[in-house]
């Protein structure tokens, strides 16, 4: 089946702020609206993607949108309703047999949610994501169950054919999402278990509070030894001693891989990998691997690393840019989402003295 996917970005959001839309806010330096398009674009089933949008807040902005040949953009209308209709119009003409549709006031939403809803989606015309509140509901002086309650998140999928026309025939009616079409037409609706992380912001303080981010501290320091390669991110660098260690003594990625650990309350790597003749001289390439792969199997994802490296010598001036592209590939990120510092002791202590090289790396970390 072929999908095409609508991410909605055209509204104001003034409970959000006057001076900038939500969809642009930069959030762990990337636009809010970059997390949708990237998760989308990424899905082989999905051939297209309409993104719509305000053209003068969008005109702004364009430069730091997320460049995929998917996305086409197109103005939205007044209304959400009237948005959703304008991107099923201008679809008309091709052959999706199924649309999703995703706000994109949700950047947290997971790969792994949207996949459980194309795979449902080939046996149901309409899939939703659903949570149960949390929080004891009153109305009008009575305590509701609420386990019989639900919040309703997007992405939702639809068979186009049939969203087009419910679309078309409550043109007049007001509705808060495509699924109450549905609903209110007594069609079946497929229900499955969304994501607590997958909020919809409103308010600024919204971003921040987003329980599935979290972040760890990582530090490490190794000697300085004559006859000894130096690696630093794991980029060998030309300088007459290198680190001494068990492994290849890369204090920066032993730093890097305590922070991803400790992000999430999942050890150290001397747990993990301890000084044993299995793990003897390896690269620390090697043991960084092997956490993304761990984190990956959690379905967690990195989001951005920022490093200070601690160094009187070597200088670092024509190596950051070389290590935040290499750490960045491993790590499965984007390099401008790994910043690598150079700092200098002032010739204080071991470090000062060219003895020894330490880093300190601070990274975040979601539920994917």
């Amino acid at each position: 089946m072929n999908y095409c996917a609508i991410i909605l970005a055209a509204g104001k959001g003034h409970r959000y702020s006057k001076s900038i839309p939500k969809q642009y806010t930069l959030f762990n330096n990337e636009l809010i609206i970059n997390y949708s398009i990237k998760i989308f674009s990424k899905i082989n089933s999905i051939k297209k993607i309409i993104l719509v949008v305000n053209k003068l807040d969008f005109s702004k902005y364009k430069k730091k949108i997320f460049k995929d040949k998917k996305v086409f953009i197109i103005s939205g209308g007044k209304e959400r309703k009237e948005s959703v209709f304008l991107a099923l119009k201008r679809i008309k003409n091709y052959t999706f047999e199924k649309v999703i549709i995703h706000d994109a006031a949700r950047p947290f939403a997971s790969s792994n949610l949207v996949n459980k809803i194309i795979k449902l989606s080939r046996t149901h015309d309409a899939v939703i994501p659903v949570i149960k509140p949390r929080d004891t509901i009153i109305y009008k002086n009575n305590v509701i169950d609420r386990d019989k309650l639900y919040s309703i998140q997007t992405p939702q999928s639809f068979t186009y054919k049939k969203i087009f026309n419910l679309h078309k025939n409550y043109r007049e009616k007001k509705f808060t999402d495509e699924s109450s079409f549905f609903y209110y037409e007594g069609l079946k609706v497929k229900k499955i278990f969304g994501e607590y992380g997958n909020i919809k912001i409103t308010h600024e303080k919204d971003i921040f509070n987003n329980s599935s981010c979290s972040y760890g501290l990582g530090y490490d320091i190794h000697k300085l030894v004559k006859n000894r390669k130096l690696y630093l991110g794991g980029i060998r660098i030309q300088f007459p001693m290198g680190t001494a260690g068990h492994s290849d003594g890369d204090p920066v990625i032993h730093a890097l891989i305590d922070s991803i650990l400790g992000a999430k309350g999942l050890g150290d790597i001397g747990t993990l990998f301890p000084n044993t003749t299995k793990f003897k001289n390896k690269r620390s390439t090697y043991f960084l691997k092997k956490i993304v792969k761990l984190m990956k199997k959690r379905n967690i994802i990195i989001n951005n690393i920022d490093i200070n490296i601690i160094a009187e010598k070597p200088n670092l001036k024509s190596y950051k840019k070389i290590i935040a592209k290499k750490l960045a590939k491993i790590c499965k990120i984007e390099s401008n989402k790994v910043n690598v510092k150079g700092k200098t002791t002032d010739r204080l202590g071991n470090i000062g003295k060219s003895k020894s090289i330490a880093c300190e790396v601070i990274t975040s970390v979601s539920n994917n």
